[in-house]
């Protein structure tokens, strides 16, 4: 520890830390204005001097001055206020006195600083600033003449958003922050506005709606991504005004703009149950007794295995874990499972047969009553951990790598916060990226090494690099103790290096470059996404990951782990609380010494119940044990199933279907009875981030006639003779909590498994090699995602995102368009062997010739029409 005085008070602080922090830290007010706690400090603005001894006769910038043994600091004399106060009088030379139209009054730290300095005028002249307003952007309303060139806005934008859209223009006095004197084209994030400290940058949704005085702030988590960044809403009698994070300022666009569809006429407000053929609108009383009858009738002539539950990632841990209960304590089946089964799971079943699945022994507790949603169990000192929760990684340490591997995922779009985790990385000197895709992505201008392979390649790309690594390193040995290496690097034999660069369609120099890089690295991490883990072999491709990080992969050093992608707010969760068919909550095994505390009075199923997709398989065979009925907890199933005719007709041979859900999705449109839920503001629960940080939803809005999922589960399972009864959310989870020891030492904000000490080991899984995709037809088209929308969710009028990206549009490589004989915004017909679409076109010279892309989100065009089994297919396009 470094020890000094900050005006004559003794401190100790930590060696590289500012003035300014430690003084923050301990309470001493320094004033400040282009400094902001997330973001490095470039010591511009200069308000922050202090003096320093022993230092040079000039004050200092405390946030670009480091503390240093025996420094006598002084933040407050005679001398420094009248050097702040002159500095202020520069910044306000020319900036427009009009607080009581600007939307940052009342927030604005320049107003704050202005009073705090006692800066009664500005006796000072200069040539006023001309550029005009900005109200083209999307969003985003600029006013350059309120701007104090802090560059706040540009660092965040370049720095940990990424996209470098914000920048110094011109010089000297007449600097000024701008996008090269055009509307802004960037990600629309709005992260720039919640950094600004004056009002240059200006929330449209938010102009002139409310004062920041007259907002009620509620902090809650994000419902969108599984990214878990919780924020503030604002609202003024009863509606929300606006979603802020002050913090660190970040959020995507759908995070920050995405509120409104909380709102959208779209939504559900009334049950709907279905009479002559038709949905009609019901009372809560008639529909739970016609969902209630229904399901009852199938119960009684089939018994409880003819009804199939499909839970939602869009839906709390509470609810998701109470679904669980009622099959399994009440009806005695394993018969649910979730739509993470496209991907995600495909992720938790690989890891699990290479690094064991988790498991907690020897915690503390459970204690009797734990703060509100907080785990009973602590962590002693014998308490120990093992499984793949502990190889994956958390947001707050992915900066920590000094290596990362980003294979088949688009970051930005399927999980910004693990692009702006990162984006932190790559300040580092001696940071390496490798990004592995097959169409360009962001991340490739900040690349060592960027691998452009075949689509669907992934597994070729992932041998090839273990091929490379041992090749190099004859006598390598895996990282992490495993079982099997001898079997993999036999079964690695099947190919030279070349062959598989030539497969993979990658230069085995570059597979060479990237190995080299993994196998230096201390805290290597490797990224992979929805992209690779929807394909019909995505299961394989995660093996393939799992065995390269036996390889080089060094868990407990911070930043080195696993991040697959959680696609929505709660996917982990889902999985995580049982929601599956083969796991119990705390992803315990069906056979688990712990599994009666789950079945109630019923004795413990250890055989799984089929998985989403058998389900289809048994429907289309015709098979006795097929569902007769299904309840569904949200999710648009024909909207996220491959295939979509095929589902469609499947789902038409179930006799009785429920759907819980806030829109009329195609697949609510088939359902007997519809029960409208309530989303994120308007309900409390806990979601689990894809990495594992737990946040929790607060009820900030009322109701207004839909009910949360929790509420609508005890109503229809005790009308089905299953009593649940509870009082709230917060009971449930501390329901669940007391047996799931995995959970030990979690609560609000905290990460799955932190602090557990655990064993790591694995065992080498062969993984096929086969790449193959059926079909001989000229393109390739990937299914994925686009940065404004999360599923179909923000894709509803009025959400904000819209305005940025308010339809889907098929991708294609300029060549490829040209021979086509189509332009950007003409119209394309997509054809597969299993149905066609149309879609404008849009024009990407990031994707390589003979590969398209088309966005997941909308509901027409229709992308599943397309698919077999995967989100990777083979088309013909033309102009339509």
């Amino acid at each position: 520890m470094v020890n000094l005085t900050i005006d004559g008070r003794a401190i100790q602080a930590e060696p590289g830390k500012t003035i300014l922090e430690v003084a923050r830290e301990n309470g001493i007010y320094i004033p400040y204005l282009c400094y902001h706690p997330a973001l490095k400090p470039i010591g511009s603005c200069r308000i922050c001097v202090v003096e320093v001894k022993p230092g040079p006769p000039r004050p200092l910038p405390a946030c670009a001055t480091y503390v240093a043994e025996g420094q006598e600091v002084v933040t407050n004399s005679e001398r420094l206020t009248a050097i702040r106060q002159e500095l202020m009088k520069l910044v306000l030379i020319n900036h427009a006195l009009e607080c009581p139209i600007c939307d940052k009054g009342g927030e604005c730290e320049l107003q704050d600083l202005t009073h705090a300095l006692g800066v009664p005028e500005v006796d000072l002249t200069a040539v006023p600033a001309t550029s005009p307003p900005d109200y083209e952007s999307l969003l985003v309303e600029r006013h350059t003449d309120r701007c104090v060139t802090c560059g706040r806005c540009v660092r965040l934008c370049r720095d940990h958003v990424g996209a470098m859209a914000i920048n110094f223009m011109q010089r000297g006095y007449f600097t000024e922050l701008g996008s090269g004197l055009l509307p802004l084209d960037c990600e629309f994030c709005g992260s720039c506005i919640d950094i600004c400290p004056v009002g240059a940058l200006i929330n449209k949704q938010f102009k002139y709606r409310a004062r920041a005085w007259e907002v009620t702030k509620t902090e809650m988590v994000c419902p969108f991504c599984g990214g878990g960044c919780t924020y503030e809403l604002h609202l003024k009698d009863g509606e929300i005004m606006r979603v802020y994070n002050g913090e660190t300022a970040l959020l995507c666009g759908r995070g920050r703009f995405g509120w409104p569809v909380i709102n959208s006429p779209e939504r559900l407000r009334t049950p709907l149950v279905r009479v002559n053929g038709e949905l009609q609108e019901a009372t809560w009383e008639e529909a739970l007794a016609a969902a209630a009858g229904g399901l009852k009738a199938v119960l009684e002539e089939a018994g409880p295995g003819a009804l199939y539950g499909v839970g939602s990632p869009r839906a709390t841990n509470e609810a998701n874990y109470l679904f669980q209960k009622f099959f399994r304590a009440g009806l005695g089946t394993n018969n649910l499972d979730n739509p993470g089964r496209l991907h995600y799971a495909k992720a938790l079943s690989a890891l699990g047969q290479v690094f064991g699945w988790p498991e907690v022994k020897e915690a503390d507790g459970p204690h009797p009553k734990p703060p509100v949603y907080t785990s009973p169990f602590g962590i002693k000192d014998d308490t120990k951990g093992s499984g793949f929760t502990f190889v994956l990684g958390s947001l707050e340490e992915l900066p920590q790598a000094d290596a990362a591997l980003i294979l088949g995922a688009d970051l930005t779009p399927e999980l910004p916060p693990l692009g702006w985790g990162v984006n932190a990385a790559r300040l580092k000197d001696d940071f390496k990226l490798v990004v592995a895709n097959p169409r360009g992505t962001k991340f490739d201008r900040w690349a060592t090494v960027s691998l452009r392979y075949k689509p669907g390649a992934e597994r070729l790309v992932v041998a090839g690099l273990m091929k490379a690594l041992i090749t190099a390193h004859p006598d390598l040995t895996p990282a992490i103790s495993a079982q099997g290496f001898d079997e993999l690097k036999e079964s690695l034999k099947k190919f030279s290096l070349k062959e598989y660069a030539t497969r993979a369609g990658v230069e085995v120099a570059d597979l060479e470059a990237a190995a080299a890089i993994l196998a230096q690295a201390k805290a290597p991490a490797i990224l992979f996404g929805t992209e690779l883990l929807s394909q019909d072999k995505g299961d394989m491709n995660a093996l393939a990951l799992a065995d390269l990080f036996l390889l080089v992969g060094k868990p407990g050093t911070p930043g080195s782990a696993l991040y697959p992608v959680a696609e929505k707010a709660n996917t982990r969760g889902v999985c995580e609380l049982g929601v599956l068919p083969d796991r119990l909550p705390g992803l315990l095994p069906l056979d688990s010494p712990a599994a009666p505390a789950f079945w109630g009075e019923h004795k413990p199923v250890q055989t799984p119940g089929p998985n989403l997709l058998e389900v289809l398989d048994k429907l289309e065979q015709d098979e006795a044990d097929a569902p007769k009925a299904l309840w569904l907890l949200g999710g648009d199933l024909l909207r996220w199933l491959p295939n979509r005719s095929r589902t469609e007709k499947l789902l038409g041979k179930v006799k009785f279907m429920v759907v819980q859900d806030a829109f009329l999705t195609d697949t609510a449109k088939l359902a007997d009875v519809v029960l409208p839920v309530a989303i994120h503001a308007e309900q409390e629960g806990s979601f689990i981030s894809s990495t594992g940080q737990l946040g929790v939803l607060k009820a900030a809005l009322p109701a207004n006639g839909v009910l949360p999922d929790w509420q609508i589960i005890c109503r229809l399972a005790s009308a089905l003779g299953v009593p649940l009864n509870y009082r709230n959310p917060a009971q449930i989870f501390a329901e669940f909590a007391r047996q799931v020891p995995l959970y030990a030492g979690l609560a609000p904000q905290k990460v799955v498994g932190k602090g557990i000490p655990a064993e790591v080991k694995g065992t080498f899984v062969p993984f096929d090699l086969d790449i193959s995709l059926p079909g001989r037809r000229p393109f390739t088209l990937i299914i994925g995602k686009v940065l404004q929308h999360s599923g179909s969710y923000t894709t509803h009028e009025p959400c904000g995102t819209l305005v940025v990206s308010p339809e889907a549009a098929v991708s294609l490589n300029p060549e490829d368009a040209a021979q086509l004989e189509l332009k950007a915004g003409d119209k394309a017909r997509i054809i597969s062997s299993h149905g066609e679409v149309e879609a404008k076109v849009a024009l990407d010279p990031l994707l390589p010739a003979g590969v398209a892309f088309l966005p997941e989100h909308f509901a027409q065009p229709a992308a599943q029409m397309l698919t077999l089994n995967s989100n990777l297919v083979r088309v013909s396009i033309q102009k339509a």
